[in-house]
């Protein structure tokens, strides 16, 4: 027997008022995903979707690990699946069965067991974001919302349109924009450079990144926006230093020479400093730092440092850790390794 349903009070009435929700969802901010259409940009649709499923998973994958840190042999080697999943066009159970079937066959299975792992980080990085939605706005550590960083737009269109006078990071940028596509390094790399070296609020980068990713995600999103930046007290402090990334990960200067074009007489390793320069190696290549390429915007090893400072310093806080024992326990497993 159905039990008599208890009548809605008045005030209760005016919360399912249609014009009252209205009135709620335009108090929303919703991060605009204009993306461009550019040529270069990976095409969409479920078909397009399959083919790019069955050339990796026939040989593609091979490389995987082996390249999935380098900017321009990663288009290849990784999956490029992430925009039809964060799209629908491909569902993430069928990547991860067809993936399990492939790790069972013992073929390469040590490059699918790490793509076997990113899968899992992309249902862990949703699940902590739907339970902890407010780090779309705001450092899911409470302790590093005292952090004053000082909005620079100068900086940040540098950083956006790849002038920065740091050449792996400003080719990637313009990857970026260009083709929607960034390996996971590369991402990693700009974003510290733009909340390191910049020294600006990792919100000021959020929407921008957001339109020009194809496989955008806010479950994702979010959640490395922070950990990049070395808010989240959990997570190793990671400063990539630009240079040495630069060399280690595109040591022919393919892929910085292919994005700028200004550089494409520089020899390697000299593409990836070009302003140390010596007067006769101008001469030679008829460049000069400044004039034909901009200097580097910052001091990259003082804004370092500052960063380092301030952020190793951070981690002593007492709201820092307490709040950092809170997120491990809310969101990891109970054997993990405990904040002291």
């Amino acid at each position: 027997m159905s039990l008599p349903q208890k009548p809605f009070s008045a005030k209760a009435a005016q919360f399912l008022n249609l014009k009252t929700l209205l009135n709620l969802e335009r108090d929303f901010k919703v991060t605009s995903l204009n993306t461009p259409i550019n040529k270069g940009v990976q095409a969409g649709g479920e078909l397009t979707g399959q083919r790019y499923f069955k050339s990796f998973f026939k040989d593609r994958y091979y490389n995987y690990q082996k390249h999935i840190s380098k900017p321009d042999l990663a288009r290849v080697s990784c999956s490029r699946l992430s925009p039809y999943i964060a799209w629908g066009s491909l569902s993430m159970r069928q990547v991860v069965q067809y993936t399990s079937a492939k790790i069972a066959s013992k073929k390469h299975g040590f490059a699918l067991q790490a793509f076997s792992s990113r899968l899992r980080w992309q249902a862990h990085f949703i699940q902590k974001f739907e339970m902890e939605y407010a780090m779309e706005f705001k450092s899911v550590n409470h302790g590093y919302h005292q952090i004053d960083k000082q909005v620079d737009p100068i900086r940040i269109k540098a950083w956006e349109d790849g002038i920065t006078g740091v050449p792996i990071v400003d080719a990637a940028m313009r990857c970026l924009v260009s083709t929607g596509y960034l390996n996971f390094r590369m991402r990693a790399l700009v974003v510290s450079f733009f909340v390191h070296q910049l020294w600006q609020p990792w919100q000021a980068a959020s929407a921008f990144l957001a339109r020009q990713f194809l496989d955008f995600e806010p479950g994702i999103h979010y959640p490395q926006l922070q950990m990049q930046a070395g808010e989240t007290g959990i997570n190793t402090l990671r400063i990539y230093n630009p240079i040495k990334n630069g060399i280690e990960h595109d040591p022919k200067g393919i892929f910085v020479k292919k994005w700028v074009p200004e550089l494409q007489e520089i020899p390697v390793p000299l593409v990836h400093y070009p302003w140390e320069l010596t007067v006769l190696e101008q001469s030679a290549y008829h460049f000069t730092p400044g004039k034909n390429y901009p200097l580097p915007i910052v001091d990259l090893q003082k804004s370092r440092k500052h960063a380092s400072d301030v952020l190793w310093k951070m981690q002593k806080n007492p709201l820092v850790i307490k709040e950092s024992r809170r997120i491990l326990s809310r969101h990891t497993l109970p054997n993990r390794k405990k904040i002291q």
